[in-house]
């Protein structure tokens, strides 16, 4: 009995990372052309939000005012940072059945679409990006083996697939962890889920430099990935907090806030996790009976901070999400950006250049 209690708790906290449905309490206005005033920080309001979205066009980059308060948004995120998306399509999975035969096949569930779990790689991929657009590098063009489609930097694929290989390596299993009860909707595979993992990866040019590896897909048959050190910048992982319950953090909110805004303007994006959205199940606001429950401590969802909004006293911080460019929040996808207090971010990694 307590093992299907924890196998569901943990599968709720997985459809936080890409499964959207309606959110129930607030939804970004359609007629508001600019920056909308906030809810407090502890309104009940973020109970039930998935974090409110943004519309791009109310983001600038560097500090600016709007009539509520002010914000501030690292350089290139809106205009050169590349948008890495898990969408899926029905016409693109046929292609990768018919052409690579993967076992299981891939799936797509037109009436509620929910992309790849592959928010820990595209969000690692999305940090990596801008650290080389902040040393100059160029950011080459690929097609996306999750839609099909031409995305540019790092091949997150190639990050997913490091993961699975070290999983397998006994050197890497305590760090590089499956899971295994509740599998990828597309995929239908074990799910990289450990952040930790992805911040070695991410820095993977200061462990390994001037190598070329090359991986094997973990699922495709004769597809193999390469990852080539000289390509990628050079950054060390900078723990800006590791995994704590995200009541815990609501208790010591000040000092968690610092620290986001600290690392943002000291390290450039955060590399940071949500171990729920669906808040009242994973005791977000109240330390309740199954906030305490010992499930896995893992974020679930990962996303990379970008910049901050301060309204008064109260600070909320805007972050890139994975699945969707849309507007609003629907079964089909999601905004590019949403807006959290900081108690909802449950770990936090930031990535030092060591570039001269």
């Amino acid at each position: 009995m307590r093992h299907n209690f924890l196998c569901l708790l943990t599968t709720l906290m997985l459809t936080g990372c890409l499964h959207l449905p309606v959110q129930q309490m607030i939804e970004t206005p359609q007629d508001s052309a600019t920056m909308i005033e906030l809810p407090a920080t502890d309104s009940d309001v973020w109970i039930a939000a998935q974090g409110i979205p943004l519309r791009v066009n109310w983001l600038a980059e560097g500090h600016s005012e709007y009539a509520f308060g002010n914000m501030f948004v690292l350089p290139y995120v809106i205009d050169q940072l590349p948008y890495l998306n898990t969408e899926e399509s029905q016409a693109w999975i046929e292609h990768i059945n018919n052409t690579y035969q993967p076992e299981p096949a891939w799936v797509y569930n037109p009436d509620n679409r929910m992309g790849h779990y592959k928010c820990m790689s595209i969000s690692a991929a999305t940090i990596i990006n801008w650290h080389a657009l902040n040393v100059g590098q160029s950011l080459q063009p690929f097609t996306s083996w999750l839609s099909g489609k031409q995305e540019s930097g790092i091949d997150h694929r190639a990050l997913d697939a490091l993961y699975y290989q070290r999983a397998q390596q006994e050197a890497f299993a305590d760090t590089y962890e499956l899971l295994d009860f509740e599998l990828d909707p597309v995929e239908q595979t074990p799910i990289s889920y450990r952040m930790p993992a992805f911040a070695e990866i991410i820095s993977l040019a200061s462990q390994q430099p001037q190598t070329t590896l090359v991986i094997d897909d973990y699922v495709l048959p004769g597809v193999s990935h390469t990852l080539d050190t000289t390509k990628m910048p050079m950054l060390t992982t900078v723990q800006v907090f590791d995994y704590q319950a995200s009541y815990e953090v609501r208790d010591d909110g000040k000092e968690h806030t610092l620290r986001l805004k600290h690392a943002l303007h000291q390290y450039g994006p955060i590399y940071a996790g949500i171990r729920i959205r669906f808040a009242s199940s994973g005791g977000v606001i109240t330390d309740s009976a199954i906030g305490r429950f010992s499930i896995p401590n893992m974020s679930g969802h990962a996303v990379v901070i970008v910049g901050y909004v301060e309204q008064g006293d109260d600070t909320y911080f805007i972050y890139r999400e994975t699945f969707g460019r849309n507007d609003t929040t629907s079964s089909q996808g999601g905004p590019a950006y949403r807006v959290y207090p900081a108690h909802v971010f449950n770990e936090a990694y930031a990535f030092q250049s060591q570039a001269g």
